[in-house]
């Protein structure tokens, strides 16, 4: 199976009556390996800074999380693992595969 049939059908799929409105694989190089068709458009630089907290936990709180120009909250993380982030009722989960 492609990484782009697993967001096709698995990420992007009705699970009781709720469905992500976007979602992507995005690799630790900044590789995207697949996107939804409503993934926003997003910048190497907002890809980097998200690396990078990864990394360094807790670059992204004082700025904010860019995704697609658009700012998100960071509120909780997972040093090397995960971050979460909100802007007002939308909420993500990034999360680091090895």
């Amino acid at each position: 199976m492609s990484w782009q049939v697993y967001v096709d059908d698995h990420l992007m799929c009705d699970i009781e009556g709720n469905t992500l409105t976007s979602a992507a694989i995005i690799g630790h190089d900044g590789s995207v390996w697949a996107l939804s068709a409503s993934f926003p458009q997003f910048t190497q630089e907002e890809v980097s800074a998200i690396m990078k907290d990864f990394e360094e936990p807790g670059s992204l709180a004082p700025t904010g999380l860019f995704l697609g120009g658009t700012k998100y909250m960071v509120i909780q993380g997972e040093p090397g693992a995960v971050i979460r982030g909100k802007k007002v009722m939308i909420r993500f989960l990034l999360l680091r595969y090895c």
